[in-house]
């Protein structure tokens, strides 16, 4: 056994990637969060501006 030799064995391969995987997973979970936040506060500004009423419910029966 040669230096580090323990990091190339097939469980660390496949923890290394899936920590690789877990990463990315996380990184894009991020991103879809912070565009998804950008466009509720966008919405959120457009609808604020127009000041329309709520419409009423009305039962029919």
């Amino acid at each position: 056994m040669g230096y580090a030799d323990n990091r190339h064995t097939p469980k660390m391969r496949q923890r290394r990637s899936r920590a690789k995987l877990i990463a990315r997973i996380k990184r894009k979970a991020a991103e879809v969060k912070a565009t998804r936040a950008a466009n509720k506060q966008q919405v959120q500004a457009e609808s604020g501006s127009k000041k329309t009423k709520a419409k009423k419910k009305t039962d029919k029966g």
